[in-house]
Formats: structure tokens, sequence, C-alpha cells
């Protein structure tokens, strides 16, 4: 497949590497940052364009790899490009494909799931890539172009989806604000955040053999409440997150009950 790819942000980024990687041909990259994707069009070799309305008609899948909330003006503005079978597909875990029927005739999903940064390279290797096709056509064209840049392909409707995506908040980011907190605390009392390092690595190892609940450790998976008063009793002066602390405190010790 011919692909344009439209936003150059974090998931465009690597998705513009992967692709170029596999071989697939990228007829366009856009932004509406100029010089980020004059960048970016310069280092794979294709074409840069920083006005939506510049879109040739060259490409069978345009990916729209952008902010949720800007998915729907985008769109939008890609009316012209509607004719025949080419495809329009974004890349959110939140957002239905169906903001994009209004537009498209042929329409999807392609959504890589995995925490993106611009300066961290991607295993596309190891990464589930879940799409979604509203015709037979599609979600064929889809698929082949997903098992080109990844072996992990999942079939995956706008509702499954949408449970998916919570659950990789909950685990990515909701866990990272966690790490993030601690690590404030650890400034303030001078301890550096390095020695809980092999502590998250190996709780995360643990889930190669453990479900989540039974790898459950720590004072209110046990029922002690002295040290959970003495925790609280230290976050007095965080009290943002000592009600942090209450609150998965009290998570915790309900799943424990529920057995």
């Amino acid at each position: 497949m011919r692909v344009s790819l439209i936003g150059a942000g974090n998931v465009g980024y690597h998705l513009a590497q992967r692709l170029r990687a596999k071989g697939v041909t990228l007829c366009q990259i856009f932004s509406r940052d100029a010089k980020k994707v004059n960048s970016l069009a310069e280092e794979l070799g294709t074409e840069a364009v920083s006005d939506l309305q510049a879109l040739s008609d060259e490409a069978d899948l345009y990916i729209l790899a952008v902010k949720d909330d800007a998915i729907v003006k985008v769109a939008g503005q890609l009316g012209y490009l509607n004719k025949g079978k080419r495809i329009f597909a974004h890349t959110s875990g939140a957002t239905s494909s169906t903001v994009l029927a209004p537009y498209f005739h042929n329409y999807g999903i392609f959504y890589p799931l995995q925490t993106f940064s611009r300066t961290i390279p991607i295993d596309f290797d190891q990464l589930p890539l879940c799409i979604y096709g509203n015709d037979v056509v599609s979600n064929q064209q889809l698929t082949q172009l997903a098992k080109t840049i990844c072996p992990n392909v999942y079939h995956l409707d706008d509702k499954q989806r949408r449970v998916l995506h919570v659950g990789a908040v909950m685990v990515n980011n909701f866990t990272n604000h966690l790490f993030a907190v601690t690590s404030e605390i650890c400034k303030k009392e001078k301890l550096p955040f390095e020695l809980l390092k092999p502590l998250i690595q190996e709780t995360v190892n643990k889930l190669a053999y453990l479900d989540p609940k039974a790898a459950q450790t720590g004072p209110a998976a046990r029922g002690d409440q002295g040290t959970i008063n003495t925790h609280l009793n230290y976050l007095d002066s965080f009290p943002a997150y000592q009600e942090l602390y209450r609150l998965l405190s009290a998570s915790i010790s309900q799943m424990k009950d529920i057995g």
C-alpha cells in the first residue's frame, strides 16, 4: 500500500520510521509544524506537507496520527480525497471509528498499543497493533499493512478497543504518575529514586508468571493497618498524595476481601 501519514508527533514519528523500514511507500507526511515535518521527511526520503489541502491523491491509505480532539476537524478537511477505494484510519485508542463515517466511505483504526516518546526506540515486534475496517476490503487492506510492520495484529471493534484503552491508561499512565509522585517525595527527602528501580522492575517481571492479583503484596494486602497509619501520618504534609495512598490502599484491601 501507498501511505500518507497525517501527524508527525510521537506516534506519527515512530509509525513513519517503521513503515519506511519495512519498505512501505510513504507518499507524504503532514504536520502543521513545518520544521518538524521537513526534518522527518528529509530523514525518510519522502515529501513534507504543512497544508492539509496540499495532500496528494496518490496514497491508498491516509493514517490520521493526530490528537483525539483533532481527528474530526482534520477528517472534515480531507473530504476532497474521499474517492475510489482510499481508506482513512486514525490511531486513537479511545475514539470511535464512526467519527470518520460522515467524511469517508472506507475507514478504520490503526492503533499501536504502546507508550510513545520521540527519543525512545519502539520495538514493533513486541507491541500489539489493533486494527478495524468498516468493510471487508478495508479490513483486509489494514490487516495486510499491519502484518507488514508488526507480527502481533488484533482485530478489535470500537467497544473492545475502548475497554483496552481504559486498561492502558491504568497500567501505564496511572502507574507512571505514581512513579512521578514518589520521585517528588524522594527529592524532598534527598533520597535517590534509583533505589526503587529494582523493585519497579521486579514488579513488572512477576507478571510473566503470576496473575497481578496473586502478585499483590504490601501492608494493604496483608491487612497491616498499623503500617498504613504510619505512612498516612508521614503524608500529612502531602495531602493530595495522602488521599491517593488512602484510596489505593482501600482498593487493594477490597479486592483482597472479594477473594
